[in-house]
């Protein structure tokens, strides 16, 4: 099993948003991703919530290599994980 943050196009990707309040706002996953941003931003898309994803946790789990971790935007625009 591994241990990093990675995605590769073949991996089953699940993604959970969590706005600032801690309510679980949206659930999707998919595969094809090139970077955990991609999959964050595409879920995002498909959510249609009208939250910054700068106020928001992402869950993301890959259930292929089975890492998942929690991660937040900063006010850069950057993705960063939660430890």
């Amino acid at each position: 099993m591994e241990t990093f943050d990675t995605v590769r196009r073949e991996d089953q990707v699940k993604v959970k948003i969590f706005g600032p309040d801690g309510s679980l706002l949206y659930e999707g996953e998919g595969s094809g991703y090139h970077t955990l941003e991609n999959a964050i931003e595409e879920m995002l898309s498909r959510a249609n919530i009208s939250i910054s994803p700068e106020d928001c946790v992402f869950e993301v789990a890959n259930e292929t290599t089975g890492v998942d971790h929690k991660y937040r935007f900063n006010a850069h625009g950057h993705l960063k994980l939660i430890i």
